[in-house]
């Protein structure tokens, strides 16, 4: 791949440089002896290296900086034993590689993302500083952006383009940072989501990334990813033992709509939603894609700044479910019956009591899966002397919990809630949501919100772990976005002021509404838009579940924040943070500056 994301003109660049490079010196001669001996990285390294001679040191580095994401990982998995148990300990945790990081590490296990914690948004925050009120992105995938002149809703997929800041400017990432201070050093995003991959392709005068590796669009040098299950991985030793439960099917619940009956394929471990993403891995890569993929482009590119995404905990959270919270779990009514070869373990009868389907240890799997890989990519790093002077930021973009499964699938239906109420005429409201979240946008005659706020805020319904009834739901107005409200939101965290005050959405629509979900509820999809789930739903599509488990609202929050740096501080450090301090944080660290607006903290003092 060339340093604006194209894999077609490596091989040019090799051997145009290739005669230049066999009249270099006799070390050079002994360096390509140690090449064939497989001691030394390829000849497209020092191709480049012929084709951006660098001939003062400090157009350089003096040290690397390496952001580690693993999207979704909940910071409770930390304190798990082996089994999934409470009291984890040295020699006995779920996830012994990531225990291992945090002891090298300055650790704030107190940090959380920010509203709504969701991906595309947050993994820009930690590179930007932001939170979504000061990168304008607020949806996963993609997000309305106007109206054309029927009335409908423009729909735009996440991009860079349109992420400003409070006063109207493009929003700057470190990246973008890290290229006019070193302009002549290489940066990487590798992307388990194709998509946030694709948030930074910008035209090559504005584009600060060099090399954007995802599933679909990777080097030649690199393999297609292949398929691998999320419950049953092959570094599981028991995978022929432990359970995952089917789908539902066809039959039952409250009754005939399409989007209900679409919701039971889609709900269990076995179910479409997981079928589909197991399918196409292209689009989804296991982990362990990205950590060789990772790895071999360190050893023939050697960038100097990374963003390495692990997408894997996040696609099996959504299909299999989250095993964090040890009280959430209850023996299953019927017992599990393993084959006969295989030993009955206690955790195998382990259920959810949000969604009787989800078994717990094929939940754990996933994770376990999850940290090796993340072992595996730190052990390669280690290998090729790069951990000795980089920086290295470990970090979640969100949390997940399990979503509640409720036969009555008009428990969450927003939409119909205002239909029944006379809101929902000439198609004045456009709904976008997914998971535990979703926003709310009126074309015109927006004196309807207060009203449909008002709808919704009083909707009850019959919860069906606790047998109470409650409202599934927060209701934020502008003026909550603004001001914020106690334990929900900060003031402005979801308010983008230029784009509602300034810019008068113009340019880009802001939620009237934004609806948070309690207690694991689920919002339903809808108008066919379902982020990325291996599937095109048409236009048409009804409203339903799609989702296991997910994340957006505020019990999502909790991330996952280290810091590694060789010679500063290690420890651990109970700092409430937040995402976007990160991004700050480096910059500070590297001597950068951030161009745009930005609300995180320089936490640079605790590490020094």
């Amino acid at each position: 791949m060339n340093k604006k994301g194209s894999a077609k003109n490596d091989t040019q660049d090799v051997f145009s440089g290739k005669r230049a490079f066999l009249k270099w010196s006799a070390t050079m001669l002994g360096s390509l002896a140690l090449h064939a001996m497989g001691l030394l990285p390829s000849m497209k390294a020092f191709a480049g290296m012929g084709k951006n001679k660098i001939t003062n040191p400090s157009e350089l580095p003096r040290k690397k900086l390496i952001f580690i994401a693993i999207d979704g990982l909940h910071p409770k998995y930390l304190e798990l034993d082996s089994e999934g148990f409470p009291g984890g300990s040295d020699g006995n945790w779920l996830m012994p590689g990531v225990r291992r990081f945090l002891k090298k590490s300055m650790w704030f296990p107190e940090a959380k993302a920010f509203l709504p914690a969701a991906t595309d948004m947050n993994h820009l925050n930690a590179l930007a500083g932001t939170s979504s009120a000061q990168n304008g992105i607020i949806g996963v995938w993609a997000q309305p952006s106007g109206w054309n002149d029927d009335g409908e809703p423009v729909i735009a997929h996440s991009n860079l383009s349109f992420a400003k800041d409070d006063k109207g400017r493009q929003v700057d990432t470190l990246f973008h940072a890290w290229k006019r201070k070193w302009p002549k050093s290489k940066t990487l995003l590798i992307s388990g989501k194709e998509w946030v991959g694709e948030m930074f392709r910008q035209p090559e005068s504005d584009s600060a990334v060099d090399f954007i590796v995802t599933g679909p669009d990777h080097p030649d040098y690199i393999h297609p990813p292949e398929k691998e299950s999320f419950a049953d991985p092959s570094t599981d030793p028991d995978r022929e033992c432990d359970p995952e439960s089917g789908r539902l099917g066809l039959f039952g619940g409250s009754g005939w709509r399409l989007g209900e009956v679409s919701t039971r394929f889609y709900t269990g471990q076995r179910s479409l939603l997981t079928l589909q993403m197991e399918h196409f891995s292209k689009h989804f890569p296991h982990d362990s894609w990205i950590v060789d993929s990772t790895l071999k482009l360190f050893q023939r590119e050697n960038p100097d700044m990374a963003y390495v995404l692990l997408a894997q905990c996040d696609d099996a959270g959504h299909c299999i479910g989250n095993a964090w919270d040890v009280s959430e779990f209850t023996e299953a009514e019927v017992p599990y019956k393993p084959p006969a070869h295989c030993e009955n373990k206690p955790g195998y009868q382990l259920v959810s009591k949000r969604n009787k389907l989800l078994y717990r240890e094929a939940c754990l799997d996933a994770v376990r899966d999850v940290d090796v890989q993340f072992g595996r990519l730190i052990e390669g790093l280690e290998e090729q002397e790069i951990l000795d002077n980089a920086q290295v930021i470990l970090l979640s973009d969100h949390s997940a919990v399990n979503h509640l499964y409720s036969d009555d699938f008009t428990s969450t239906d927003m939409m119909r809630l205002l239909d029944n109420a006379g809101l929902v005429k000439d198609d004045n409201i456009y709904a976008f949501s997914v998971s535990s979240y979703g926003v709310l946008y009126w074309r015109n005659n927006k004196k309807q919100i207060a009203r449909a706020r008002q709808i919704l805020q009083a909707h009850k319904t019959m919860n069906p772990q606790t047998g109470k009834k409650e409202c599934p739901w927060w209701v934020l107005d502008r003026e909550d976005m603004k001001n914020g409200v106690d334990g929900i939101c900060l003031p402005g965290e979801l308010y983008h002021k230029y784009y509602i005050e300034v810019d008068r959405e113009q340019t880009m629509i802001w939620p009237d509404l934004i609806i948070l979900a309690k207690n694991g509820w689920q919002i339903p999809v809808y108008n066919g838009h379902i982020p990325n789930v291996g599937i095109k739903a048409p236009k048409w599509t009804p409203p339903f579940r799609v989702y296991n488990g997910g994340h957006g609202s505020v019990d999502t929050l909790p991330i996952v924040a280290a810091i590694s740096d060789p010679g500063h501080r290690t420890g651990e450090n109970k700092r409430k943070i937040r995402i976007a301090d990160l991004g700050v944080t480096a910059a500070s660290m590297f001597g950068l500056e951030l161009q745009s607006t930005t609300v995180g903290v320089d936490l640079s003092e605790d590490l020094l």
